[in-house]
């Protein structure tokens, strides 16, 4: 019975604005304030604010880090090939130690076990691979678990304005708009942020899962690459 009254309150508010409307009558429309509105979606706002910058930092914090560590130096096997057919295999882990990628630090590991047998150099370069793609893959797991979370957050603030609606109206006995307007719009702003927070995470946990994937297969290339330079040298 209830709810009942409440949407035949609505229904006439909504018919007198559109009779009002109809005949003419002029309507201001009154925009609030971006940051007025954040703040009436209540206490929940707080903690998805907190996990957008959250989201944030961790989005810019993995990209100057896999952006370090995901570039491949096209030049970086023909130098190692060249100083392994000069017998110079300290000058080629010297250059790989200078540089500070994946990579490098796959092709140096392939290098340190020069006089092992394949199968032992080829385990070393896919362990060393694993350990980095680990490394890059490190604070993603923050970015999945906000993307789950923070649409949680927006519908538990979707039930606190729900509360607050059912609140006003036993306090006060009013079934008018104005009473009820304020919980509306508190639920509906904290489900559009948790919704907005999500997918912001969720966006970017694949697009950087996406392109460790993608290194991953060129890592795996390189690898095949160098064990071939190994074999043509005689290492």
């Amino acid at each position: 019975m209830l709810l009942t009254s409440i949407l035949q309150a609505a229904t006439t508010v909504a018919s007198d604005t559109a009779s009002a409307a109809l005949n003419g009558e002029a309507t201001e429309h009154v925009s609030a304030p971006i940051l007025t509105i954040m703040v009436k979606g209540g206490f929940v706002m707080a903690l998805l604010a907190i996990t957008l910058l959250i989201a944030i930092y961790f989005i810019v914090e993995r990209w100057m880090y896999i952006s370090k560590r995901a570039k491949l130096d096209e030049n970086l096997l023909n130098v190692v090939k060249e100083n392994l057919n000069e017998n110079k295999p300290d000058s080629a882990l010297s250059y790989c130690d200078r540089t500070p990628t994946a990579q490098a630090q796959v092709i140096s590991t392939g290098i340190r076990f020069l006089g092992s047998n394949m199968r032992e150099i080829e385990s070393a370069m896919e362990t060393k691979a694993s350990v980095e793609l680990s490394a890059m893959e490190g604070n993603l797991n923050y970015l999945s678990l906000i993307a789950r979370v923070a649409p949680m957050l927006g519908f538990v603030g979707t039930i606190w304005g729900v509360i607050n609606i059912f609140y006003s109206i036993a306090s006060t006995n009013d079934l008018s708009i104005g009473a009820i307007s304020e919980g509306l719009y508190m639920k509906m702003i904290a489900s559009f942020a948790g919704l907005v927070v999500g997918i912001l995470a969720f966006l970017g946990y694949q697009l950087y899962i996406r392109r460790i994937d993608r290194f991953a297969e060129r890592l795996q290339e390189q690898s095949l690459n160098l064990m071939e330079i190994l074999v043509k040298s005689n290492h």
